[in-house]
């Protein structure tokens, strides 16, 4: 358990990256914050998850670039099947206006620069946990 204080409620978030290193140092902050994740490395496995098999989530905590698309198509898919998490905020090495543009269209609620400072991340997962439906 880090040293980092406890959301009020356990969220369950959808974390997709293929980057092994930043998916173990985000799995340890986010567990260490009180959450459960469920990780997966692209679209497919993030699919197969939330749609195949029937598991929702609270957050989904995405990558844009990714091996087999990109987390815009991700959002996107997730909304057509009506498995879309309350919240979803992107991450991504490009931060231009034109990608911020994309990932507000694209219905994510924040696009933060990688690398994520902790944080803002750790301020976003803690309203969310308060805000959350039950």
């Amino acid at each position: 358990m880090s040293g980092h204080p406890q959301s009020p409620r356990s969220l369950r978030i959808l974390l997709v990256e293929d980057d092994a290193g930043i998916r173990g140092g985000l799995n340890r902050l986010v567990n260490g914050l009180g959450h459960r994740t469920h990780i997966t490395q692209n679209i497919r496995e993030a699919l197969d998850l939330a749609i195949v098999g029937n598991q929702t989530f609270d957050l989904l905590l995405s990558d844009i670039n990714l091996p087999d698309g990109n987390g815009w198509e991700l959002l996107q898919r997730l909304n057509d099947s009506g498995r879309r998490p309350w919240r979803a905020i992107a991450m991504s090495g490009q931060c231009s206006m034109q990608d911020l543009t994309k990932s507000r269209r694209a219905g994510f609620d924040y696009h933060l620069a990688k690398p994520v400072e902790i944080a803002i991340l750790e301020a976003i997962l803690r309203e969310a946990a308060e805000e959350v439906p039950q």
